[in-house]
């Protein structure tokens, strides 16, 4: 796992400021950061990383958005995608895993749930 790349893609700076030392406490530190789903998708263009992990709620283009066009393009449609997120309602889940999330984590989580959470979309 500790060579796994990671694209992380949300618009809180502390957030992803969070996100990187937990996952620095699991052992990756392969990680890119994007402020949201359009440079989510420049950076994707850039670098195919061995995992995504993407915020819901989003400017300029949200989290379903991105994942959808994540989905969509056969060059991005294999990478295992886990949706951090707030939202919690079963209608919210729904959408978040029909759009093309593997599996999703609310926040705030721990480091172990996200390294479970990873083991398993990674399968590794």
């Amino acid at each position: 796992m500790e060579n796994l790349k990671v694209l992380l893609v949300d618009d809180s700076g502390a957030m992803q400021k969070m996100i990187k030392m937990a996952l620095s406490k699991i052992g990756i530190e392969g990680v890119a950061t994007a402020l949201n789903g359009v440079e989510g998708m420049e950076n994707l263009k850039e670098s195919i990383p061995d995992l995504i992990l993407c915020d819901w709620n989003m400017p300029e283009m949200n989290g379903y958005q991105f994942v959808t066009a994540v989905r969509a393009d056969s060059n991005f449609k294999k990478i295992p995608i886990l949706m951090l997120t707030t939202v919690n309602t079963k209608d919210e889940v729904i959408q978040i895993m029909k759009a093309g999330a593997n599996d999703f984590l609310n926040k705030p989580f721990t480091p172990d749930a996200l390294k479970d959470k990873i083991i398993k979309v990674t399968k590794g």
